[in-house]
């Protein structure tokens, strides 16, 4: 007999951001600005604060988005403030595709020229947003790979004369809020080498579903990792209690790995190929990035299902515990979010090894794989034993397992609770 304890449908928000194509003197694609957006109905971008707006762009385009974004091969032009010039490098990946577009309003002091030097050293290219030639930025052009003109903010005169100024340098000059065929024109024999605006396209809205992860672990892991002595396995512990948080980690991992010949085998592996700093930063840019938070039943869901999984393959020989937990995780979050695993898998650089195993179909005469464990314990939660034929494992024993996750689950979730409550 099944537990009466009932679970909510999970719920979920929503994120957007827009991307806005760069074309080079033969109108071709190039390169893409990505731009923030509060929703996805949005038109323009109505940025209160710019590093909370950065963060969410890159939230949304290189987690969220992931590969669909990165595999396109072409350069991200991203909007950085000058808060973020500590910390924009851990954030962003790969270096090799990313242009750190740097705002007008930055000033070139003696600090931030140091920062911006020790970026382009380090592979990123450097452009220049809305620049005038008696802008707080001028003293990056000597660091700078591309200067950005606004065509509806300076005059054709005045650009004529910052050309011989400009041409001093090695610049790509690139002419945004191109709006008409004769400004193309103006702009190509001006001798302008990249074009943006509305005459060739708007930004085009980039919007899906998603979760929060839970504030309370994100502090705990960054807590954690400002500890010196922390190991691993401490640090895979949390993250194993928060399914959204590990896959996200997992995709962020995916992410770093698009360039080199690495995949990815378990959280483990991850934690180690991204490094502590990079661990670190990631955390933040969740942390600051959480404007919504999932419901209690939604977590709690994806506790019960992973945990299941996990329990179900300690009993088959075979098969091992923390593939498992994987495949209940991404099994949990496909539910929630209406799409497939093999999908999701997808978007992971996994090992092959461990991609072929979650890929697998699902078994007859009662053998078991990952993804059948999973869809076991995902069936299970929701409604029993009652309406499935297929699996021959004991009842009981299954719902032994259901017991332990929901213990498991409220003990999570009760300890969430304690720790956010005021005072």
């Amino acid at each position: 007999m099944r537990s009466n304890v009932s679970v909510v449908p999970a719920q979920n928000h929503s994120y957007a951001f827009a991307r806005q194509p760069i074309l080079d003197r033969d109108s071709e694609l190039v390169a893409y600005e990505l731009l923030y957006r509060d929703s996805v109905k949005d038109e323009a971008a109505a940025v209160i604060h710019p590093v909370l707006a950065t963060a969410q762009v890159l939230m949304s385009s290189m987690l969220e988005q992931g590969d669909s974004i990165l595999v396109t091969g072409k350069e991200l032009y991203i909007n950085v403030p000058e808060q973020a010039l500590d910390w924009v490098e851990d954030w962003v990946c790969p270096k090799e595709q990313v242009v750190i577009e740097l705002l007008e309003d930055i000033p070139a002091t003696e600090d931030n020229i140091a920062k911006v030097d020790a970026l382009k050293k380090k592979g990123y290219k450097i452009a220049l947003d809305d620049f005038t030639i008696d802008s707080l930025a001028k003293g990056f052009l000597p660091y700078a790979d591309i200067v950005k003109i606004d065509l509806m903010a300076v005059s054709r005169e005045q650009i004529e004369q910052w050309w011989p100024i400009l041409k001093r340098y090695s610049l790509i000059l690139l002419a945004e809020k191109v709006e008409s065929h004769e400004q193309w024109l103006w702009c190509k024999a001006q001798g302008f080498d990249l074009f943006q605006g509305y005459f060739f396209a708007r930004p085009e809205n980039v919007s899906g579903k998603t979760f929060c992860s839970s504030h309370f672990q994100v502090l705990d892991l960054i807590n954690k990792l400002s500890d010196p002595a922390v190991s691993i396995s401490e640090l895979e512990g949390i993250i194993k209690t928060d399914p959204w948080l590990y896959y996200r980690l997992m995709r962020y991992a995916s992410n770093l790995c698009l360039k080199r010949e690495i995949s990815i085998s378990s959280v483990r592996h991850a934690i180690m190929v991204i490094g502590m700093v990079r661990l670190k930063a990631f955390l933040m840019l969740i942390s600051v990035t959480r404007v919504a938070a999932q419901s209690d039943a939604s977590i709690a869901q994806m506790f019960i299902v992973a945990y299941m999984a996990e329990a179900l393959a300690g009993d088959i020989q075979e098969l091992n515990t923390d593939t498992a937990f994987l495949a209940g995780t991404l099994k949990a979050i496909s539910v929630a979010l209406g799409c497939s695993v093999k999908a999701m898998v997808a978007e992971l650089k996994l090992a092959d090894e461990l991609k072929q195993l979650l890929e697998q179909g699902y078994m007859e005469s009662g053998d078991f794989n990952y993804m059948s464990i999973a869809e076991c314990a995902e069936k299970f939660s929701r409604q029993g034993c009652d309406s499935c034929t297929g699996c021959y494992m004991p009842t009981l024993r299954v719902q032994q397992h259901y017991e332990q996750a929901l213990r498991w689950s409220d003990s999570l979730m009760n300890t969430l609770v304690e720790e956010e409550l005021p005072g």
